[in-house]
């Protein structure tokens, strides 16, 4: 019998990303082929602290069928061009980009080769993207007359999570999905061990075919009653703990809505930075190894600033690390429960539009799940691994020595053997389109040549040349489409401001703390 109903379990931004697309790419307005329901408990806070996104959510967005300007104002939001990461090579105020846009190369791209080989007077990101300079002078990624989702450049989102998930329960409830605010208190399994119902406070016994657990960390479903292991990555990745902030622009606004993401190297992990369009969200992520909780949040408002001093501050700890087997019998486990890796690079979101993409495309209609889920833990697996190494490549590459934790972090223990052997590789050839073979890969080797060559990768090299070496040349074509670039972008607040309305002044200021139409 081909399965309809569909029963998610836990709502946030996992929970209501898996209804709302779900629902926009299994059904449609004359034939729903699936009854999907949602059970969200009243009592769960959610954990709401992941804001910042990769260039992915535009084409869910798009998928599930809202106006770009109706998202961003729902959902507080504003536009992401790239990563500045701060502090993470010296403790001493070096900074590079991660863009999401880069030059046109083709494959035999040799850009990351000739900086190499050139005196590294120009930052590498600057030499094949436009957005390092956008960045600084503070511009939207996209003009006003662009259509939804669309642009010359790539960018990304700085969304409120909370927000997020509030609007897409509504777009989700109105085209037909069932809300129900209730605490589950039991999972009933068959005999085979697949989850027949669930069974709730207020007396409900709610059954289902298939069972998507976006309970978060608590793992209701896929750990708590199929008991699916969990596969800890805490060997390579040492930072447990956050201690997350939000700043009112009345409390502080720092002159404009930054259009990229800061990431800060403190003592002992690193802190996130991100300009909403009405607050914004900044928070310490850390190892509780080298760092205790109070100590964390010490730094964290040291690092901020005395207007912070009366803001309220929330701890969280997780586990780094993977579900085992995300899809077990006739549960998938989606969000949080199926896995976390720190925020670095803004993963969160993606590994659930990813997750819930892919559920799609492998939605068991006949009912024969193992398969299909054979083929989904594995494209699963091998997303967190790849995320995993990528962000491993930000710490193994440090020079810092000035704490016991940036001294860790780089010892060889610390790296996984696969990313061991590309540096290892990449010390007689710098990344290029062969050495990933991966079609669903999320990081190519143009990103990995933005941190490697951020990082100053290879720099023995160049001081092994005693200065016989050119000077970094920033190509023609960059610097044509930068200035073409300047002429036709608004800063990103007047973009907000002119296209989204009054909701995006800085509310009860005035002066210099207002984003003005120039």
């Amino acid at each position: 019998m081909p399965l309809k109903r569909v029963l998610i379990v836990g709502g946030g931004s996992a929970g209501w990303i898996t209804a709302a697309y779900m629902d926009a790419v299994l059904n449609s307005s004359r034939n729903r082929a699936i009854d999907i329901t949602l059970i969200e408990s009243p009592d769960v806070g959610r954990i709401g602290v992941g804001e910042a996104t990769v260039p992915s959510l535009r084409d869910t967005m798009r998928v599930i069928g809202i106006d770009e300007k109706a998202f961003l104002a729902a959902a507080d939001g504003s536009f992401k061009q790239a990563i500045k990461f701060v502090n993470w090579l010296y403790p001493d105020g070096h900074a590079y980009y991660h863009p999401f846009d880069r030059r046109p190369a083709g494959r035999l791209d040799r850009a990351g080769l000739n900086w190499l080989t050139s005196d590294r007077s120009v930052p590498f990101a600057s030499t094949v993207s436009i957005q390092p300079g956008l960045c600084d002078e503070g511009l939207a990624p996209k003009t006003l007359d662009n259509p939804d989702y669309e642009s010359p450049l790539s960018y990304a989102y700085h969304v409120d999570a909370e927000k997020l998930a509030d609007t897409l329960c509504q777009v989700a409830v109105a085209r037909g999905v069932r809300h129900i605010r209730d605490l589950v208190t039991e999972v009933e399994q068959r005999q085979d061990g697949s989850l027949a119902a669930v069974k709730t406070r207020e007396g409900l016994r709610l059954e289902a075919d298939l069972f998507v657990d976006c309970t978060g960390f608590a793992a209701l479903l896929i750990e708590k009653t199929l008991g699916v292991g969990f596969e800890d990555y805490s060997r390579w990745l040492l930072c447990d703990r956050a201690v997350a902030m939000r700043v009112p622009y009345e409390v502080h606004f720092p002159g404009r809505r930054r259009p990229y993401t800061l990431a800060t190297a403190l003592s002992s992990g690193w802190v996130w930075d991100i300009a909403l369009a009405g607050r914004r969200g900044t928070g310490y992520v850390y190892s509780s190894r080298f760092l205790d909780d109070d100590a964390a949040e010490a730094e964290l408002r040291a690092h901020e600033g005395t207007h912070c001093v009366d803001l309220p501050a929330r701890r969280l700890q997780f586990r780094v690390g993977r579900r085992e087997r995300p899809w077990a019998h006739n549960c998938v486990a989606i969000g949080l429960s199926s896995g976390f890796i720190e925020p670095l690079e803004s993963t969160g979101l993606f590994l659930v539009e990813l997750s819930v993409a892919t559920l799609c495309e492998y939605f068991p209609f006949t009912g024969n799940m193992s398969t299909l889920a054979a083929s989904y833990n594995r494209i699963l697996q091998d997303r967190y691994e790849e995320i995993r190494d990528f962000i491993v490549l930000h710490y193994c590459l440090t020079r810092r020595t000035d704490t016991a934790f940036w001294r860790e972090v780089q010892k060889p223990e610390r790296i996984p053997q696969l990313l061991r052997e590309r540096l290892e590789m990449w010390r007689y050839k710098s990344p290029s389109f062969s050495d990933f073979h991966d079609t669903l890969q999320l990081f190519s080797h143009h990103t990995y040549e933005y941190v490697m060559y951020g990082m100053d990768f290879l720099r023995d090299r160049l001081e092994q040349a005693q200065g016989r070496v050119p000077s970094t040349r920033v190509p023609s074509a960059v610097e044509e489409r930068l200035a073409v670039a300047r002429r036709h972008l608004l800063p990103h607040d007047d973009w907000l401001l002119r296209k989204l309305g009054d909701a995006y002044r800085v509310a009860g200021s005035s002066g210099e703390n207002s984003a003005h139409v120039g």
